[in-house]
């Protein structure tokens, strides 16, 4: 097997992967896997685009192909790119679309607290480092997770989902909302400013009310399956 049977050309952002046109491709596979077995420290756990070339590929040994790279490296592939606009500029264009959509699907953080007067809404589910005082808000269209004192308003399910749910590791809300259910506290005021110990809740719908109850193992297994 020659040693060009596969050719790696990178940028910052992305690999221009040079196939050899005539080689069976089990052994092309094989001249892949063994290719990014060699340069998995160079790469590391980066995260690209790919484009192929010097031959056609099916969509099936494109994924096959794809598997050998990951399973031979630590190169998260983002997304495939025409060879015909391979350019820096436009692989930068495409892995950050990449990877705001993988924020998208799969939530998103915020790190500080929320102030009185403050708002923060997402269409994904969002997990908060911080507090959360009173008179925020928290709007989310999927599950609200605080790792602090929630005191203000909670909103969870904004989209109508009712399968949602809201937990913090101290549940104060002034008001709290999943889906079209709604409950108000009398316990925290506007002007609170009190600190209260760490009681890990979370709230749901269940029977149709919603339901506060502490974490325990048992229930965040339920929702985390």
């Amino acid at each position: 097997m020659g040693s060009n049977a596969v050719i790696i050309k990178s940028n910052p952002y992305g690999i221009v992967l040079i196939l050899d046109k005539e080689l069976p491709f089990e052994e092309l596979r094989q001249a892949v896997a063994d290719k990014f077995k060699m340069s998995a420290g160079f790469f590391k756990n980066a995260k690209l685009a790919l484009t192929f070339q010097g031959r056609i590929l099916t969509k099936e040994q494109e994924r096959i192909l794809l598997d050998e790279i990951v399973q031979n490296s630590k190169i998260q592939i983002l997304c495939l790119v025409d060879e015909k606009k391979e350019s820096a500029e436009y692989y930068k264009k495409a892995v950050m679309q990449a990877l705001e959509k993988q924020d998208r699907e799969e939530g998103q953080f915020y790190r500080g607290t929320l102030r009185s007067g403050q708002v923060l809404e997402t269409e994904t589910s969002i997990v908060i480092l911080g507090d959360v005082n009173p008179g925020a808000q928290v709007i989310s269209k999927g599950n609200i997770v605080i790792l602090g004192c929630c005191m203000g308003n909670i909103y969870a399910g904004a989209s109508g989902n009712a399968g949602c749910f809201a937990a913090a590791l101290t549940m104060k809300p002034m008001q709290v909302r999943i889906a079209d259910k709604m409950a108000r506290s009398a316990i925290v005021k506007k002007t609170d400013t009190g600190e209260y110990p760490i009681d890990p809740k979370i709230i749901y719908i269940k029977e149709d009310h919603l339901q506060i109850k502490p974490i325990t193992s048992e229930n965040l297994c339920e929702f985390l399956a």
